[in-house]
């Protein structure tokens, strides 16, 4: 069976599709790796995803082009993460000519690339294909970068179209697009409305994202209205301090306070946040967070806006996971993605 698993950046996409690939019972389970390693950003991009799945038993095979020709034994399994950057590697791939026009390499490119996966998914038991959203721009009018987003939207078209099972990464939660509906949690972890991972009775913050200018505090602050509470305090990530989260009923605009941390190095970035979450959530338990999912679009040119993406996606999924009600607002639209009213 095909299965597909979409998402912003940092959405806990690749996490759920390993656990997919775990879940096959093919003897011999392949993790196809499409990154070209260019620098020392990718050098740890990639390290960090060798350690997530070391004990998870994957052969790991680097397939930056030509899916077609990856062996896949009998009862094998494959998980290819991911096609972003199949699609890159295969339309700038140097042995086919830049002298072409955008257009046309983007079109030959989708011809290999979907070759190589009918191929695959014929050879083996399960065929696991990670994609990412990267739609959420403003309409793209240069050539290269467009031709590159509608090779990605056909690719995603087809996969979906191909698939016996599609799903998306929303912080770490993964809903179901395509096939038998299943009832999973945050990281594909099935948890009870308000149960932290003991099981025990401690959840109460509520946790609502969504793209820009879609609604969300309005949301918010009709929910507070129908628990009869009309009078609090609102911490702004795009004004107030650190300190207002920690108190505050109402935090808006987490993704700015993160955005706070994005121009430290890697490593000072990701425990200053762990340690502004780790306040939030313990000495404010009862706050409803609003924050913007900003993943979905081309990746970034600069480090800090690429560091910034990814620490909001990995503060996203902290706060999913550890809030009882979590919402995806779209066009003034609620849906629930974990607990809270349906």
């Amino acid at each position: 069976m095909i299965k597909v698993v979409t998402g912003a950046g940092a959405s806990g996409k690749s996490s759920f599709a390993e656990s997919l690939l775990e879940q096959s019972e093919a003897k011999r389970k392949i993790y196809a790796a499409t990154m070209i390693v260019w620098d020392d950003e990718c050098r740890a991009r990639v390290k960090k995803h060798r350690q997530m799945r070391e004990k998870k038993g994957f052969e790991t095979a680097e397939r930056p082009v030509d899916l077609g020709e990856l062996f896949v034994p009998e009862d094998g399994a494959v998980l290819v993460e991911c096609m972003s950057n199949l699609a890159a590697n295969e339309m700038y791939r140097e042995d086919v000519g830049m002298e072409s026009c955008a257009e046309l390499r983007a079109a030959q490119a989708g011809e290999r690339i979907l070759r190589g996966l009918r191929l695959l998914a014929e050879a083996g038991r399960d065929l696991v294909v990670v994609t990412n959203e990267v739609f959420g721009d403003i309409k793209l009018t240069e050539e290269e970068t467009a031709a590159y987003q509608r090779l990605m939207g056909r690719l995603n078209r087809e996969l979906f179209s191909m698939a016996g099972e599609g799903w998306e990464g929303v912080c770490g939660i993964p809903v179901q697009l395509k096939g038998k509906k299943e009832q999973t949690g945050a990281a594909g972890i099935e948890l009870a409305a308000g149960q932290n991972k003991e099981g025990k009775e401690s959840l109460h913050m509520k946790f609502i994202t969504g793209g820009a200018f879609q609604g969300k505090r309005d949301f918010a602050e009709q929910l507070l209205d129908r628990e009869g509470i009309f009078e609090y305090e609102t911490a702004d990530g795009a004004a107030d301090p650190l300190e207002a989260a920690y108190s505050r009923k109402l935090v808006v605009n987490v993704q700015d306070y993160v955005r706070r941390f994005a121009g430290l190095e890697d490593g000072e970035a990701r425990e200053r946040l762990r340690e502004f979450l780790d306040r939030l959530i313990k000495e404010n338990p009862g706050a409803v967070a609003v924050m913007d999912e900003i993943g979905c679009g081309i990746v970034p040119v600069g480090r800090e806006e690429r560091l910034w993406r990814d620490l909001a996606g990995e503060a996203a999924q902290t706060l999913a996971a550890c809030s009882r009600d979590v919402y995806r607002v779209t066009g003034g639209l609620a849906q629930v993605l974990k607990g809270g009213e349906r």
